[in-house]
């Protein structure tokens, strides 16, 4: 996801601005750390589509350290409940048919 403010001042940046232009904050640095989190989220799903959940756990920890998301969290969470969705029965339809 592109940097569009700056995490310090909410400023506006331009898409490669080294610095935000009102606090100076570096956002070079938070870039790379952003792709690098990125990279071991993307290795993460390769090692848990070849089996190796162990690996996949590891590399989700260092990307979680390097910027937490969503995506991060909720694959942590599957590891720690060791199933797959289809091990989990289908929600049952309600009453109404809705």
């Amino acid at each position: 996801m592109p940097l569009e403010r700056c995490p310090n001042c909410r400023a506006r940046v331009e898409a490669h601005a080294g610095q935000c232009r009102r606090c100076e904050m570096e956002l070079d640095l938070l870039r790379r750390t952003q792709e690098a989190a990125n990279a071991l989220r993307q290795e993460a799903v390769a090692r848990l589509a070849a089996g190796d959940r162990s690996a996949a756990e590891e590399a989700l920890r260092k990307a979680r350290a390097l910027h937490a998301d969503p995506l991060c969290e909720s694959l942590l969470g599957y590891l720690r409940t060791g199933g797959a969705p289809s091990d989990r029965p289908a929600p049952r339809p309600d009453a109404t048919g809705s």
